[in-house]
């Protein structure tokens, strides 16, 4: 049963062929997973080479006559406190796909949302920040698993009332990301947040 406060809509299903056909190469998706999930790291990790480690450079011992191996510097990698060989050091440079790639497969990966009817469009977000009624209006629609609420400027109490729902997120259209689309099982979106998804791919 629906919540007090809350529009009492169903929502509406896009048509399959809304965002056009799905058929691109799985290699494209997964890219673009890779690139994301790439492009997330914050990339701090660092170690010092032999160079930067603070030890002498000069040679530990006289090549011959000892019995041991011969040894350089105490710098090196191959000593305890010596300088890693090949280690993380921060700066690296971003993954990147080219711009009508990222548009293609978020293109393709939206068609084959809507081809397994999991896009819907809702006339109203109702009026109600608690979460409780937001919770009760997802339950009233069957939406379970994890849901995507989509808008072009989602308001205050949108927000808030789905924030503390698990496995409920609040996007802005112009934001929405090619991960965001592509874990989401639902995904509801305002007419305009739909039609600005259309102009964004192409569609």
């Amino acid at each position: 049963m629906a919540a007090a406060n809350v529009a009492p809509d169903t929502l509406a299903p896009v048509p399959s062929d809304c965002f056009g056909s799905a058929d691109v190469p799985a290699e494209m998706l997964k890219r673009m997973l890779t690139v994301h999930a790439a492009n997330q790291r914050q990339a701090t990790a660092n170690t010092k080479s032999r160079g930067q480690v603070a030890a002498s450079t000069a040679k530990l011992y006289r090549q011959k006559g000892t019995g041991r191996a011969r040894a350089g510097s105490a710098g090196s990698p191959v000593r305890r406190g010596g300088g890693v060989a090949f280690g993380p050091t921060p700066g690296r440079s971003r993954a990147r796909m080219n711009k009508r790639e990222r548009k293609e497969a978020v293109r393709a990966l939206l068609a084959g949302k809507a081809a397994d009817a999991c896009i819907r469009v809702a006339a109203s977000w109702g009026d109600s920040p608690k979460t409780r009624d937001r919770a009760a209006w997802l339950a009233a629609r069957g939406l379970s698993g994890r849901v995507l609420l989509v808008d072009i400027e989602p308001t205050e109490d949108l927000r808030r009332s789905a924030r503390n729902i698990p496995n409920v997120d609040v996007a802005r259209v112009d934001t929405l990301s090619f991960y965001e689309i592509a874990v989401a099982d639902h995904i509801v979106a305002s007419q305009a947040a739909l039609d600005a998804l259309q102009d964004r791919v192409g569609a």
